[in-house]
C-alpha cells in the first residue's frame, strides 16, 4: 500500500503506527483490532475512509489507494477528515486535497491531535 509522505493518526494508531503499517504493507489480517483507513480516492480527488480489510480485496493489489489517515474507529475517522477539510479550506481555499497533502509540513508543523507523521519513502500522486 502507499502511504502519503505525511499520514494523520489518532492516539491508537500513533502508538500502534509500526505494527499496523506492517499489518498493511504485509497485505495480511496479522492485527486482530480494526482499524479505518482515510485514503486519498485518485478518481474523484475526495477523501474517503473504510475498515482496513476493505483494501484486501483483488483490485487493490494492482492498484492502491494514497493512504493519508489511520484511526481506530468510526468517530476517529471522521475526526481526522473533518480536520483535513477544515485545514484545506483555511490553507488553500478549495477542497484541492492534493495541493493540501504537499503543503502539510507548513500548516501543521506544530499539530499535536490529530498526530501527524513523517512517512519516509511515502508517495504522492501528481
Amino acid at each position: 500500500m502507499d502511504f502519503s509522505d505525511y499520514v494523520y493518526v489518532d492516539d491508537y494508531c500513533f502508538s500502534n503506527f509500526d505494527k499496523i503499517k506492517e499489518n498493511i504493507d504485509s497485505r495480511k489480517k496479522m492485527i486482530t483490532d480494526s482499524f479505518f483507513v482515510v485514503i486519498l480516492n485518485e478518481y474523484t480527488s475526495k477523501l474517503e475512509f473504510t475498515e482496513w480489510m476493505f483494501l484486501l480485496q483483488g483490485h487493490y493489489k494492482k492498484r492502491s489507494p494514497l493512504i493519508v489517515g489511520l484511526a481506530k474507529d468510526y468517530d476517529s475517522a471522521e475526526e481526522l477528515i473533518s480536520h483535513m477539510i477544515q485545514n484545506c479550506l483555511i490553507k488553500v481555499g478549495s477542497l484541492d486535497y492534493i495541493s493540501y497533502l504537499a503543503s502539510l509540513p507548513e500548516i501543521d508543523k506544530d499539530s499535536t491531535i490529530p498526530k501527524l507523521l513523517k512517512i519516509s519513502g511515502g508517495k504522492m500522486y501528481a
